[in-house]
């Protein structure tokens, strides 16, 4: 029936439209194996008042960082194993977005911001990259673009200083600045 329609339709202007509805997009993509990006149907919700499924290890506290708020965290399964990548959002100043490396578990609490990111990068699937297993989404309110992230930043940092939350929320994190910090103190013992 949408094949009909397509092949109907009547050049305007000399041009050709050709009307391509998301079913049909969608239906083609996933006909001719092309995977389109899927979203991940386990989206846990880790907000600080959620207890999180006793299968998923609670990285929330440890992930915290001075000048930054742990935004969310997801898991993927790779060739070398389970990997975690965290994502956090500035906490003072201009929201800037970061991630971190993909690491092991072991190496997951001490994760540094390593890249920028942009709010909603977490799990999307990169080319040649395996999907999210799981997200776990501690502040979802501060991924969304609109005004209201100013206001809510103050009372997401509230609740983690409630909590006992021990990080300089004022300090402002620069991801090149860091990266430089880190180098010159890595340097010193050599």
């Amino acid at each position: 029936m949408e094949k009909n329609r397509l092949q109907n339709s009547k050049p305007q202007n000399g041009c050709r439209i050709i009307p391509f509805p998301c079913a049909i997009i969608k239906e083609t993509y996933n006909n001719s194996g092309f995977s389109s990006k899927k979203i991940p149907d386990k989206i846990i919700s880790g907000r600080l008042e959620d207890k999180l499924p006793e299968s998923i290890p609670d990285f929330r506290p440890y992930l915290q960082r001075n000048g930054l708020i742990l935004l969310s965290w997801d898991k993927r399964l790779y060739k070398s194993g389970s990997l975690y990548t965290a994502y956090w959002v500035t906490s003072s100043g201009i929201h800037r977005y970061y991630a971190s490396p993909a690491l092991h578990i072991e190496h997951f609490p001490h994760a540094m911001p390593h890249r920028k990111s942009y709010a909603a990068e977490d799990g999307i699937d990169f080319y040649g990259e395996p999907g999210p297993l799981y997200i776990v989404h501690v502040a979802p309110e501060l991924m969304m673009s609109c005004s209201e992230k100013k206001i809510q930043r103050p009372e997401h940092i509230k609740k983690l200083k409630d909590m006992g939350i021990k990080v300089d929320f004022n300090y402002s994190f620069i991801l090149t600045r860091e990266k430089k910090r880190q180098f010159l103190e890595s340097t010193k013992g050599a």
